[in-house]
């Protein structure tokens, strides 16, 4: 395959493809996915909507009707607003758009920043989070300025908000520190909004260089349709459609998003009762000898295995057990730690019950649902 190397660039033979663990489970709690089906109504409409599409024709490349629906729900303007193929295609167009350059973002976090900022030729510079799992500010507004000072060009620079894989939220002050002693531009990847209820969506009305990208696959459970938006002044919309696929965006998965948004009080209650689950995971996690849960504002808990055991045994014996969530012991400052979403009550309390069996041990709490 020597013909082959020719072909490819320097920086695409070093990069490791992202892998999707090819692992059938009976009990699914891996991905940070919606454990519940779409509401019956919304089923219901998303079926005739489909009865009534016309297959042959492409679909809205501005997808106008859910820009609309979205502008309505967050009170800002359609043009604000740039719907993606998953945030992921949102991540790959700002990076094109506005790249190469430093492409700065705390480590542990969502390793799409690190594989596309490199797939586009910039630089990825990971700054490591505290024991806290808190950002170090200081070092990101330093490698920002590197960047100002070496290619005369802001950098770009990531923040999952809350924290893919720490569920924590940073400091407000510290990325206001951020935004207000850099010129980079700064993107609020808040996929977990809806958990956490907390956002820096007003700002974007007051800085032209805050992005805010959320998504589809979390709270309305339409991780398989691929839905992500983006929200920034129209100015910074404008040039990234620059570098925008003409339709990104399917019909089927536009009409089904715009019907989420039209009925989204109907997933509040979904969304209350992950949360509700979510804490009581994670209290009885705590009440496990060998367990450390750390606190979280997603749909997904962290937590650490004693040193004296080894977290990927735990993993294993799980799926043994018929259940998958995710190891996360290789990646930086997670040594030893694992990742479980919240399932559905029952499935819960399979994963709880096996953490029992697996760590040998029994709860301090009974393991019953609300």
């Amino acid at each position: 395959m020597e013909w082959l190397n020719g072909f490819i660039r320097n920086e695409i033979k070093e990069l490791q493809p992202y892998e999707v663990a090819d692992i059938t489970c009976r009990v699914k709690l891996d991905a940070h996915e919606n454990p519940y089906s779409l509401p019956v109504f919304i089923q219901k409409k998303i079926e005739q909507a489909c009865s009534e599409l016309a297959f042959n024709r492409y679909p809205d490349p501005y997808a106008h009707i859910l820009r609309k629906n979205l502008s309505i729900k967050l009170s800002v303007s359609p043009e604000m607003i740039m719907m993606g193929n998953g945030s992921d295609e949102l991540i790959l167009y700002l990076l094109l758009c506005f790249g190469p350059k430093r492409v700065i973002f705390p480590l542990p976090t969502f390793s799409m920043y690190d594989i596309l900022a490199r797939i586009t030729l910039s630089t990825a510079i990971g700054i490591p989070l505290d024991d806290g799992f808190e950002i170090n500010e200081d070092k990101i507004i330093d490698e920002a300025k590197k960047e100002k000072e070496e290619k005369k060009k802001p950098a770009i620079i990531f923040l999952s908000y809350p924290n893919n894989p720490t569920g924590n939220c940073f400091s407000r002050k510290r990325i206001e520190k951020i935004i207000g002693q850099t010129d980079a531009l700064v993107v609020l990847d808040e996929a977990y909004y809806e958990f956490s209820k907390e956002t820096f969506l007003p700002l974007v009305y007051e800085c032209e260089r805050i992005v805010v990208l959320r998504t589809f696959s979390k709270a309305f459970g339409l991780a398989g349709l691929r839905v992500g938006y983006m929200i920034a002044q129209p100015q910074v919309i404008n040039e990234v459609r620059k570098v925008k696929l003409p339709y990104n965006l399917n019909a089927f998965s536009q009409g089904s998003a715009s019907l989420c948004i039209e009925n989204a009080p109907l997933f509040l209650p979904i969304v209350q009762g992950i949360m509700d689950e979510q804490k009581r995971i994670s209290d009885t996690l705590d009440t496990i000898y060998g367990i450390k849960a750390y606190p979280s504002k997603a749909n997904f808990i962290l937590f650490k295995i004693a040193e004296n055991i080894c977290a990927k045994d735990v993993f294993n014996s799980l799926i043994n057990e018929g259940i998958l969530i995710r190891y996360l012991g290789d990646m930086p400052g997670l040594n030893n730690c694992l990742r479980v979403t919240v399932g559905r009550p029952e499935e819960n309390n399979e994963f709880l019950q096996a953490m029992q069996r697996i760590m040998g041990k029994e709860a301090v709490s009974p393991l019953n649902s609300p």
